[in-house]
């Protein structure tokens, strides 16, 4: 696993065997302003043209910051319709344990209108993986 980007707020690291992107928001994001998230999208949304992963495992668990539905049509807009530009498969997001982040979270996947990539929301890293590597079916995830 190679660091690509690391602030205070995120890291970004690539698994290439996998063509996966790892990342991990910490708890300060809850500090976080709008300017700052989007910053650190822009920082992510660079990597993902450069590296074209085809997967990616989002540690969202210590994430504390509301995505609000303006940021939420911005991603969608600049981040959904470059990986739909890349081929980019499926993302696997380890929720947040703050109720009102977790909630803009799911919203802000749901904003995906081109339903290009699949998107699945884990309480386990190693479940998340097993589905991202095509060795369980969201079925067996969720039942």
């Amino acid at each position: 696993m190679v660091e690509l980007h690391k602030s205070k707020y995120f890291q970004v690291c690539w698994e290439a065997p996998q063509e996966l992107f790892y990342y991990v928001f910490n708890e300060q994001t809850s500090d976080m302003c709008a300017e700052e998230y989007i910053d650190e999208l822009r920082a992510f949304i660079r990597l993902v043209k450069k590296y074209q992963p085809r997967y990616v495992l989002g540690d969202m668990v210590d994430f504390g910051f509301v995505i609000t539905p303006d940021i939420q049509e911005w991603v969608n807009e600049n981040l959904f319709t470059v990986y739909q530009e890349i081929g980019f498969k499926k993302i696997a997001i380890l929720m947040s344990k703050e109720f009102v982040a977790s909630l803009s979270i799911e919203q802000t996947m749901e904003e995906n209108r081109s339903n290009s990539f699949q998107t699945a929301f884990f309480e386990n890293e190693k479940m998340a993986r097993a589905w991202l590597e095509g060795k369980v079916s969201l079925r067996e995830v969720y039942c």
